[in-house]
């Protein structure tokens, strides 16, 4: 009876696990070897407009887009999303729940336990991952451009449930490097 009951879970173990796409788990684990990143971003709004800037990762949680020419930046921790002045003073702050960018700098992501994945497509020597978080019930997809050879994040796509969509493009990307925790403290007035 044992070796049946082991032999009934070693294929279930087996079938889960095969379902698992390896471009997803060669991404997956290229990203959870970084614990921080910086580098240049170029933002493109749904009206067209372009800024660009520079941005920051630091696991868990912590992101920085500090923008040229624009009065606000924007910083992330594990609970919220947070303007603030170019002296790092809080605008404004907004929930950021489970938002897909919490769960891109969480220390050990899992894509397919946190996302249902849309679609995979391999072209121009790019991996185009097309992601919904799970249990989201509105149509917010983010599709992830990684370089096929380096896994490198290159570009995301967001698109939130009314059809429009922000793309973000990076470059000049350094990975594994010191990032001052100093970058990401709010202040108050």
């Amino acid at each position: 009876m044992k070796s049946l009951i082991l032999a009934i879970f070693l294929f279930f173990f087996l079938v889960n696990n095969s379902s698992s796409n390896p471009i997803v788990t060669d991404i997956e684990d290229n990203w959870n070897e970084i614990k921080s990143m910086s580098g240049q971003f170029e933002q493109i709004d749904q009206e067209g407009n372009i800024f660009n800037g520079q941005f920051f990762f630091s696991k868990p949680f912590k992101s920085k887009f500090k923008y040229d020419g624009r009065e606000e930046d924007i910083i992330t921790n594990k609970s919220l999303m947070v303007v603030v002045d170019k002296e790092g003073y809080q605008i404004d702050s907004f929930p950021i729940g489970d938002s897909i960018l919490k769960k891109l700098l969480s220390d050990n992501i899992i894509i397919e336990n946190e996302f249902d994945i849309i679609s995979l497509r391999d072209k121009n020597n790019s991996y185009y991952l097309m992601l919904r978080v799970k249990d989201d019930k509105s149509d917010n997809q983010i599709e992830f451009i990684f370089d096929r050879e380096s896994l490198d994040l290159k570009k995301w796509e967001i698109y939130d449930e009314f059809g429009n969509k922000t793309v973000f493009k990076f470059t000049k990307i350094k990975k594994n490097i010191f990032i001052s925790q100093n970058l990401f403290v709010v202040k108050y007035n």
